[in-house]
């Protein structure tokens, strides 16, 4: 499975959560003013999560990033 590192920009964030609606298991609002990444186990990872995550798995995250009005969230390959 290939790593990726996914990572929010808390500065270009609006909290408009539609990557929040396509992928809940990895992106939630937090108590912050920006959305969070979580882990598969919801532990909160912050604005920056390096994982191992399967092609399908990857092809959501893609869309969910796509999603972000402002760009605010950005997906590498390792």
């Amino acid at each position: 499975m290939p790593k990726i590192t996914v990572k929010i920009d808390p500065s270009t964030c609006i909290l408009a959560a539609n990557c929040v609606g396509m992928e809940p298991t990895l992106f939630q609002i937090g108590s912050e003013s920006h959305v969070e990444l979580i882990d598969s186990d919801s532990n909160l990872q912050g604005t920056e999560y390096t994982f191992e995550a399967s092609d399908p798995e990857v092809e959501k995250i893609e869309e969910a990033v796509d999603s972000c009005p402002t760009r605010a969230i950005t997906l590498t390959r390792s």
